[in-house]
């Protein structure tokens, strides 16, 4: 694991700290619109079975719409845990390095998708192709 201090500075680092809270903001009150939030387990929630009615289309919706939102559940839960690990990297100061290869993270990616982990999309990375 790379333990270089980031490279940015201390108000683009709190200025992509706030973008990233109101990321996190943003997913948790989409996830309230279908979920309840679980009290005793941070950031994590139970999707709520919805009641259509007692008719077979009814309640054929309501499976249908369950397991959407038990997808949608899964991934905005992920976006959270990929959000809250970028925060703590922003909070011990080794924010926008390459988890492979300790390169700098380019900030224009970083300012697109401000939780990667790695220096180009995808499961490569840049120092390693050029090797």
């Amino acid at each position: 694991m790379n333990q270089q201090k980031s490279h940015f500075s201390p108000e683009l680092l709190e200025e992509i700290k706030k973008d990233l809270l109101a990321r996190k903001n943003k997913i948790k009150e989409e996830l309230a619109t279908f979920a309840e939030k679980n009290p005793k387990q941070e950031d994590n929630y139970s999707t709520d079975f919805p009641e259509f009615g007692d008719k077979e289309d009814e309640n054929a919706a309501e499976i249908a719409t369950f397991e959407s939102n038990l997808s949608l559940e899964e991934t905005l839960e992920q976006s959270i845990e990929m959000i809250n690990k970028a925060l703590k990297k922003i909070e011990n100061g080794t924010y926008g390095f390459c988890e492979k290869c300790g390169a700098p993270i380019n900030l224009e990616r970083l300012k697109i998708m401000p939780t990667a982990t790695k220096c180009v999309p995808g499961h490569g990375c840049l120092k390693l192709k050029k090797d």
